[in-house]
């Protein structure tokens, strides 16, 4: 039996009603960043500060490093342990409050609770603990926001040295994170001939990376150009990293081939 082509349009259009289409995943709201970004912590053993019980050990420590969508982060913080609070061998970690101080751009106060109760080792040493954002300065005012502070650490002479990575999510109303890295241009492969009975040759090449806001940006590579390359394939490596820690990498190969 023939159907028409209107009967076929209403039965499509009585099937499109029924159909439950999946809602596309919402962007994040403008002002918002999903912070994750680690960075090189290292840690002195320190006096404690007055009114702290004598059970207390305390340590002073500094962190540095990118956080993609803020930029070169520099923190520092008291990183205090009480042994009286849980039971024999455990320690907990203390809370503080402190600021992530991110270069040519402003302050976030946070605020960092205690951890709960852990043995008094390497337990202690790589603590998570959970943090609030207060508030903040320049570019950061009125920051809200909140997360945990994963730390990877180990013992060094005086101390500890390792990692403490932020992860969370960090509100500035009005305030558009640039999440955008670099573009890199020239990483091309190249080849290039050794003099005869030479080992090697000296390559040159050019790279360079264009930002969407800081415009050039410098590029770092290895092997650097101008620098002898042993005869075959040599892969040269090259970064960029713009002031909102946004980083590119482009590789490529280097061929030296004998001279004759």
């Amino acid at each position: 039996m023939a159907v028409s082509l209107a009967t076929v349009l209403a039965l499509l259009s009585l099937a499109m009603g029924r159909i439950a289409f999946a809602a596309p995943s919402a962007p994040l709201a403008a002002g918002t960043l999903n912070l994750h970004g680690s960075l090189a912590m290292v840690s002195r053993d320190a006096a404690c500060p007055d009114g702290l019980p004598l059970t207390t050990a305390c340590h002073s420590r500094t962190a540095q490093g990118g956080i993609p969508g803020l930029g070169r982060v520099t923190h520092t913080y008291m990183y205090n342990g009480d042994f009286t609070r849980c039971g024999p061998g455990d320690v907990v970690i203390l809370g503080y409050t402190t600021s992530l101080r991110v270069v040519g751009k402003g302050e976030i106060g946070v605020s960092v609770a205690d951890a709960p109760c852990l043995l008094a080792d390497i337990p202690a040493l790589n603590a998570t603990g959970s943090f609030t954002v207060t508030g903040g300065t320049g570019s950061y005012a009125g920051a809200s926001g909140s997360g945990t502070i994963e730390r990877a650490a180990s013992f060094a002479p005086g101390g500890a040295a390792g990692t403490d990575t932020w992860i969370g999510t960090l509100v500035v109303p009005g305030l558009e994170f640039d999440l955008t890295p670099p573009v890199m241009s020239g990483a091309a492969n190249k080849s290039a001939k050794a003099k005869r009975g030479a080992r090697n040759a000296r390559v040159t090449y050019h790279v360079t990376a264009q930002d969407d806001r800081d415009g050039t940006v410098p590029v770092a590579c290895a092997p650097r150009s101008g620098s002898r390359f042993s005869i075959g394939r040599t892969k040269a490596t090259c970064d960029a990293v713009d002031t909102s820690a946004n980083s590119s990498s482009a590789s490529f190969t280097i061929t030296v081939k004998k001279g004759r």
